[in-house]
């Protein structure tokens, strides 16, 4: 275990082999072929508004898993970002499965519009869609998600348009696409605001791309950071160890 690492104010963690620099940047550990599973939706979800002891914003932000869970994962995506995709249908049902669901992990899905000129605009629909269903239904809205996910094209981002995520929103039920609409004209710059507060608090822990995690351990404040679509099995022992930390 390191004493220390770049995360500001805190005892860090950096799961082994979990990121990986390779000329500056990040070598990412799973391959770009086509998803194997589904999309996780699930089964609780927690509610606070507060500011985690990591200094993640929580209020308007999807949040999965119980409230008292001793570890937190700050997940920052885009929706553009296909090894994003891979890990929402390949190692997020998992890690849902054997940790969110069973109370061991919170999940706090955060946005890092970083891969095309869609990006921001994809982020605001996600945040407005989130806006309108949190209180009655949150579910409503990882299914909204993971249809984002789905219908992103292996040949580039120009499937990521207006149209595109107009029909999305109109084919999730429990969502109204003109109130999404309406956020959209009225509340776009409050949106934005939002989500550059999470890019910046991704860079504050020398997050560059998506995706991107923090693993916390809101008990003993320890904390570790991966990058990429790793496989499940890279998670859960990063996981165990923060939890173990």
């Amino acid at each position: 275990m390191d004493s220390e690492d770049n995360i500001t104010r805190r005892r860090a963690l950096v799961a082994g082999g979990a990121t990986v620099a390779f000329g500056g940047g990040v070598a990412y550990l799973a391959t770009r072929s086509g998803s194997g599973g589904r999309e996780y939706v699930p089964s609780s979800f927690a509610t606070n508004d507060s500011t985690t002891g990591y200094g993640v914003e929580l209020a308007g932000r999807p949040v999965a898993g119980d409230s008292d869970a001793q570890v937190d994962i700050y997940y920052w995506t885009d929706y553009l970002c296909p090894f994003c995709k891979r890990f929402e249908t390949e190692t997020l049902p998992k890690i849902g499965a054997n940790y969110i669901d069973d109370g061991t992990v919170r999940l706090v899905s955060l946005l890092y519009p970083n891969i095309g000129e869609y990006s921001m605009p994809a982020a605001v629909w996600s945040r407005c869609v989130w806006r309108q269903v949190a209180d009655d239904d949150p579910s409503v809205f990882w299914n909204w998600h993971g249809a984002a996910f789905e219908a992103q094209s292996e040949s580039g981002d120009d499937w990521a348009n207006e149209e595109t995520f107009d029909r999305i929103t109109r084919q999730t039920d429990g969502v109204s696409v003109d109130a999404v609409r309406d956020c959209r004209e009225t509340r776009s710059d409050a949106m934005r605001e939002t989500v550059s507060v999470d890019v910046d608090t991704a860079r504050s822990s020398d997050i560059q791309g998506t995706p991107g995690f923090v693993l916390y351990n809101r008990k003993s404040d320890t904390a570790g950071k991966m990058v990429g679509a790793h496989p499940y099995e890279t998670f859960s022992k990063a996981i165990d160890r923060v939890r173990d930390a």
